[in-house]
């Protein structure tokens, strides 16, 4: 692979962008079942694909810009592509020009619902590193960003805000969920943060963690399975409830990248699966 260009997958973090695309086809699917849409849109789920990665890679540039003052001092952030000159400053502006831009564009190809709504899907993004210094509401502001992009993935397909709670239910899961993992994560720079006056939760509670992520989590888990479809996706539900649980032990003593890959990277994948087989009937009747 050019250098180049793993450069940039790398400065974009390509493999949290493909972890977010499960939650855009859990709204994908219902869409498509509430509308009885007889055939299969391959089209719109492209577009609805390209700007999910769009929105991703604007929100995460300009998360980077606004962050690079702290990233220079931070041991742990010295490495990143612009600290060290890899992606400059110009080019990662650029970037997040050129993928916002692009973003509205595909979102309005889709539907005017979907492009009236593309500038709130970006703004969530770019609340998370205003948020910072706040207490305690960073971690949710991140959690909205992802959360919100279930419901962006429903008005794609449908061109009209759901009706169904369970749509709700998920992205409310979604944006707890993720909530949690950036306890964890920001707990990394706990230390660092107190010095620049960053109020997350690992420092507003001296790295006691395990409780908030426990009970952000329990709230999460009852929403998830509160919002299953059906008797298949409330049992492939509850084994993600069963890992997500199983990992609040593993908070303390492990490294972030373990957690992520063992216990957060399966769950999204899960789920989607369990709506998959619960809708298997209805999509076996759509048409490509």
């Amino acid at each position: 692979m050019d250098s180049k260009l793993k450069t940039f997958l790398k400065f974009i973090r390509i493999e949290h962008t493909i972890f977010d695309l499960p939650f855009v086809f859990i709204g994908v699917e219902l869409a498509l079942i509430k509308m009885h849409i007889s055939y299969f849109p391959i089209l719109k789920v492209v577009l609805i694909v390209a700007a999910a990665i769009l929105a991703r890679i604007s929100g995460m540039t300009l998360n980077r810009l606004m962050d690079l003052p702290l990233d220079r001092e931070n041991p742990r952030t010295m490495n990143r592509e612009l600290v060290t000159g890899k992606i400059k400053v110009s080019e990662a502006r650029a970037i997040f020009i050129i993928s916002s831009i692009l973003f509205v564009l595909v979102a309005f190809s889709l539907n005017t619902l979907a492009g009236m709504l593309s500038p709130v899907v970006l703004l969530s993004f770019y609340l998370y590193p205003l948020t910072k210094r706040l207490p305690a509401i960073s971690h949710f502001v991140l959690g909205l960003s992802i959360g919100i992009i279930v419901i962006a993935g429903y008005i794609g397909i449908s061109a009209s805000f759901p009706n169904q709670w369970q749509l709700y239910g998920y992205s409310i899961f979604t944006a707890l969920w993720i909530a949690s993992f950036d306890v964890k994560y920001q707990d990394q720079d706990r230390e660092f943060d107190k010095t620049k006056g960053i109020k997350s939760i690992p420092v507003l509670l001296n790295g006691k963690i395990i409780l908030p992520i426990l009970m952000i989590n329990l709230a999460s888990s009852a929403i998830l399975l509160l919002s299953s479809l059906g008797l298949v996706d409330f049992i492939l539900n509850l084994v993600s409830v069963a890992i997500m649980l199983v990992s609040i032990p593993m908070m303390n003593g492990n490294d972030i990248d373990t957690i992520f890959k063992r216990f957060y990277l399966p769950i999204p994948f899960i789920i989607l699966l369990g709506l998959g087989l619960q809708l298997i009937p209805s999509i076996a009747q759509l048409k490509i």
